[in-house]
């Protein structure tokens, strides 16, 4: 809440923190139980050898070096925040980082490794999963003391080793080290999470099927190079076809019939239709839902027309005209985009 201010105990924030706990759990059990398989990738299971980032460096992959980054940053954003007493704050930026960051995007990222046949690739990423997750826990528990312990005793366990102390609530406060920020490595991840989601949105917006492998033209002009050695990444996370995935500098001329996107530092994907969606079904479909928007917006413009009807309704009831109207122009101007794509 604000500071200064009261909060409601609004039952949808209990379900949201029920949400958050629930995520955290299964993140955990996800790496917890694995770590033991993974002990002949000599994993150091010394607390203080776990949380030595200099182990493995040289295996670090950009992703490796995002999250690290993400996390010193973190501990001292959190570290600043708890000395002027900005609790509230301070929670959400480390649910932020364990919801998204570590478990939406590096937890999934890691896959790639964690699933092949690189010894020292799997080893690097079970290393970072467990010490990012042991330092985060660090700075939950005082926000969530029983859950974090719990979770905490389990990776103990897990990792095995010496040094861990009896309990995460004797363990210490987490030092950021300023020498493991990486802004090109958090510059270049966020410029992929922005391409992989537009090409996320895109597909839904199609209704494509989930497992389906889409082709696509990348345009990467200065980070090209960046790009092409993060195509696994990008291929595994975006579900591209690697076979008719196109990376390249330039591009002479837009390719038809293709979706097309921007996303950060001037990148430009094309998702031609073809790959994504039957043309002649998904032309008619979106001349249909544009004739129903177009029935929607008459109707609603005829209402509000009425000045009887404006004058002596109930504002709730005018109200909802009024909405109703902008969400079905801005229903038929995306839809008419869409279709105009299409047309080519």
């Amino acid at each position: 809440s604000t500071p200064g201010n009261d909060m409601n105990l609004d039952p949808r924030r209990l379900e949201g923190a029920r949400n958050f706990a629930n995520k955290i759990w299964n993140a955990a059990r996800f790496i917890i139980t694995n770590l033991p398989t993974y002990q002949s990738t000599n994993l150091p299971g010394d607390i203080g050898k776990l949380v030595n980032w200099e182990l493995g460096i040289e295996h670090w992959e950009l992703v490796d070096r995002w999250i690290v980054s993400r996390l010193n940053r973190l501990i001292g954003e959190v570290t600043t925040l708890f000395d002027s007493y900005q609790y509230g704050e301070a929670g959400r930026r480390i649910n932020d980082f364990l919801w998204s960051e570590f478990c939406d995007w590096y937890i999934e990222a890691c896959k790639i490794r964690l699933y092949g046949e690189d010894a020292a690739a799997q080893a690097t990423a079970w290393r970072t999963l467990a010490a990012v997750l042991e330092q985060a826990l660090r700075l939950l528990h005082p926000f969530m003391p029983f859950v974090t312990e719990e979770i905490w005793q389990h990776l103990k366990a897990a990792a095995g080793g010496d040094g861990w102390g009896e309990a995460l609530m004797l363990a210490p406060w987490p030092q950021a080290d300023e020498a493991l920020l990486d802004a090109q490595a958090e510059a270049d991840m966020d410029l992929l999470m922005d391409l992989i989601r537009q090409i996320r949105n895109a597909r839904a917006e199609f209704d494509v099927t989930p497992g389906k492998r889409v082709p696509a033209i990348i345009v990467g002009g200065a980070k090209l190079g960046m790009l092409a050695s993060q195509r696994n990444l990008l291929t595994f996370l975006a579900r591209v076809d690697d076979a008719r995935l196109t990376l390249t500098e330039t591009l002479d001329e837009k390719p038809k019939q293709a979706v097309a996107l921007v996303a950060a530092e001037g990148v430009e994907a094309y998702l031609p239709l073809a790959g994504l969606v039957n043309l002649e079904q998904e032309i008619a479909r979106l001349q249909k839902a544009i004739a129903d928007a177009e029935r929607q917006i008459a109707h609603a413009e005829r209402m509000l027309s009425n000045e009887q009807f404006v004058a002596k309704a109930p504002e709730r009831v005018v109200q909802q005209q009024r909405d109703r109207l902008a969400e079905q122009k801005e229903r038929r101007a995306r839809l008419q985009a869409r279709l105009q794509a299409l047309q080519g």
